[in-house]
């Protein structure tokens, strides 16, 4: 505007001149038309400035999407909108924000920053939903680019069925960095295809969760892959190794519970085209590698001076793999990678027997490529089919065979079979039958002696040919199914076991054997029954060669996996109740008996007529009354019925959401009671007072029961007569 006044000013005696130059204008307009065409002369044409190719995450506005996961997500110009779950006493945040480290395999602008506050649990994490089913049929590997704040931790991706949380199919990966990017493959199979419509996940899985951590991520896309095999379930071992019995002085051990470890930098490099897990298998420390093409261990800052050895020694466990390598690399003097006196040799196991634990005892001089062992700083395991197998591995140690004992250093393995269920003939963990002679004068060369091993009492059978045991009263066992029989021998190669009743009549179980370990055999009755009289057994006996150890020695009936009577029918009137679930009432509407962020396997059963909940492979499970929350304001106590076979421990948790209703709001409480060591295999009938969930503060809108418990996972109960009673 001040420019345009100040040219309104300007003065009038100049306009004649400006008139004048307007005609020469014109005029030099027409001549120019005559003599050229309509078009400019090329040097009065100025093309435009191309515009400048728009940066990542510039030009665009964030907006929430709701993804097509074969498209990718990179998290540029949108983002899904996400639910979290298992935030307990903690919280969880998720925010779009400029990548940390815009370097290496990663240098876009905007990345996820998901970050996990001390006391969420252990599988806490978050979801969202997928525009559609996703397609494997094609792409079979998802790839997320991840910058941890640690190695070594699990990230869980698990796939649902947005409207059926049990149509499910989780994959783990491993970081091996920290503040650094990475990408981590998540392998599925064809057959997944157009069953799963939401993506999970869970950053540092089962990590303790005590401090406060944020995980970055980027770009979610499918992979193409040849075609990938679905899975055969192969299992998981259900006992340890056998624990080895060498002399400690004689060995040099990197894995086992048995000794003192030396210093191992890293059981998975990051190097290694393997998932790697550490587990627990009857409270023995296993390592589970999972996915395994192959995987590199390191003892690098303390090399192993194996030269005073003479065997390396490992126990595996697949369901699998049909071949096994092994490889040991020494670095030389110089104690460094390939500085020119490495060596090194490998050696193939083809065909290991499959689900079960072999004990692979090999000589150092097989490795005959290893022409030095003063300093051994690499293990490698190498599985086939590669990236389609599954090795666990214990006792990892080299030894001399010096120490190789001619009796065992470890007792024989505690029994777990509850006494009720055992009539036991030598055995410390229960109460043996009275009077037993343990070596009755028939005319044998064994020489039966008793020895205390690591604490336990242990029969030992010297150069045996035959052994008799005779009963002061006869036994009747035919309420028993099972003989179980310990035995540990150096050197026998026969052995065989009897039952004798009146008669005499006798049959016999010939043992496998294996030699150096402690082995637990469980004898079905039915061998001996067409012959013995299992209601008069008078004796029993041994034959066979060598030295062998015996220990718990019993009958017994392994204790019922599922209840075969129904809970007791609860006597509240009805009229002082609010029930969930139950024939004995009319139960309230109930959302869910298991949300889709729950971990367990449900089915609705019938025991003896009554409607069972069974929750098998159980971690947790949610049940939801959100629609229509429970006012228990009135009510004293909460009850449940619970039948499980297995579960070490039982956790009971009641979340009320608050006068809003809603979930994660500022008003809401919770409580969770634990029950250690349950009683097994019959209905326990608990019935805990509102009280005694002290932070369950208000109980106006009660819309969550959840119930979890030990081993985690793996156990299995069963639940009926859920109600509040006053």
């Amino acid at each position: 505007m001040k420019k345009y006044n100040n040219n309104k000013n300007r003065n009038n005696a100049r306009l004649p001149i400006l008139f004048l130059l307007m005609a020469i204008g014109i005029l030099g307009t027409i001549i120019s038309c005559e003599t050229e065409d309509d078009l400019p002369p090329p040097s009065a044409y100025v093309p435009p400035e191309p515009e400048p190719e728009p940066e990542p995450g510039d030009g665009c506005t964030f907006t929430t999407i709701v993804p097509e996961l074969a498209d990718g997500l990179d998290f540029e110009c949108g983002g899904p909108e996400v639910s979290f779950f298992g935030e307990i006493d903690g919280s969880l945040a998720l925010e779009y924000v400029e990548n940390p480290d815009p370097s290496g395999i990663n240098t876009s602008e905007t990345v996820v920053a998901y970050t996990q506050t001390p006391s969420v649990e252990p599988w806490s994490g978050f979801f969202f939903d997928l525009a559609s089913k996703v397609d494997f049929t094609v792409m079979q590997t998802v790839k997320i680019k991840v910058y941890s704040p640690a190695a070594d931790q699990i990230v869980l991706l698990k796939f649902e069925d947005s409207a059926d949380g049990s149509i499910s199919k989780e994959v783990q990966a491993t970081t091996t960095v920290s503040g650094e990017w990475e990408e981590l493959s998540f392998v599925f199979s064809p057959s997944d295809s157009d069953k799963f419509d939401r993506l999970v996940l869970f950053f540092d899985f089962n990590g303790e969760k005590s401090s406060e951590s944020t995980h970055y991520f980027d770009d979610i896309v499918m992979s193409e892959g040849g075609e990938v095999e679905e899975p055969v379930e192969t299992g998981t071992p259900t006992v340890p190794a056998p624990d080895p019995t060498i002399d400690p002085a004689e060995v040099i051990s990197l894995f086992s519970d048995t000794y003192t470890d030396v210093t191992v930098d890293t059981w998975r490099t990051d190097w290694s085209d393997a998932i790697l897990e550490d587990i627990e298998i009857e409270g023995n420390a296993v390592k589970k590698y999972s996915e395994l093409s192959f995987v590199g261990v390191e003892a690098v800052s303390a090399p192993i001076d194996a030269t005073g050895m003479t065997h390396f020694r490992t126990d595996i466990w697949t369901g699998d793999a049909t071949e096994l390598r092994i490889k040991l690399v020494d670095f030389g003097a110089d104690g460094a990678f390939d500085g020119g006196d490495d060596v090194e040799h490998e050696l193939v196991f083809e065909a290991p027997a499959q689900q079960e634990w072999v004990t692979l005892d090999i000589p150092l001089s097989d490795f005959t490529g290893l022409t030095t062992r003063g300093h051994i700083a690499q293990l490698i395991f190498v599985g086939v089919p590669s990236k389609a197998n599954t090795v666990f591995v214990d006792n990892v140690f080299f030894y001399n065979e010096a120490g190789v004992s001619n009796k065992p250093i470890s007792g024989a393995p505690v029994p777990t079979v509850a006494e009720a269920n055992v009539i036991s003939v030598f055995s410390d963990a229960y109460t043996n039958v009275d009077g037993t002679d343990f070596n009755p004068n028939w005319g044998q060369a064994t020489v039966v002696t008793q020895e205390v091993i690591d604490g336990n009492n242990t029969l030992k059978y010297e150069n045996l040919n035959y052994q008799g045991t005779q009963f002061a009263a006869p036994l009747d066992v035919s309420g028993m199914t099972m003989m179980h029989v310990d035995y540990w021998t150096a050197d026998s190669s026969e052995l065989n076991g009897y039952l004798i009743s009146s008669g005499p009549a006798e049959t016999a179980h010939s043992f496998a054997i294996t030699n150096g370990e402690w082995v637990s055999v469980d004898i079905p009755l039915t061998e001996f029954s067409d012959i013995v009289d299992l209601t008069d057994v008078i004796q029993l006996k041994f034959d066979g060669n060598g030295t062998i150890y015996l220990d718990n020695i019993y009958f017994y009936a392994p204790p019922a996996t599922e209840p075969t009577t129904a809970a007791i029918a609860p006597t509240v009137v009805e009229a002082d109740v609010i029930s969930l679930f139950s024939n004995a009432y009319t139960n309230v509407p109930v959302d869910t008996w298991r949300t889709d962020w729950s971990a367990a396997v449900l089915e609705d059963i019938i025991v003896d007529g009554d409607d069972v909940k069974k929750y098998s492979e159980l971690n947790f499970v949610g049940i939801e009354t959100v629609a229509n929350q429970i006012d228990a304001t009135d009510m004293t106590h909460f009850h449940t019925d619970v039948w499980t076979a297995d579960a070490t421990e039982i956790r009971i948790k009641l979340v009320d959401f608050g006068a809003d209703g809603a979930f994660g709001g500022d008003d809401d409480v919770e409580h969770e009671i634990t029950i250690a060591n349950p009683e097994q295999s019959t209905w326990i009938s608990l019935d805990i007072p509102l009280s005694d969930f002290t932070g369950l503060t208000t109980k106006a809108n009660i819309a969550q029961l959840i119930y979890a418990g030990q081993p985690a996972g793996s156990m299995t109960v069963f639940v009926d007569n859920v109600y509040f009673h006053k």
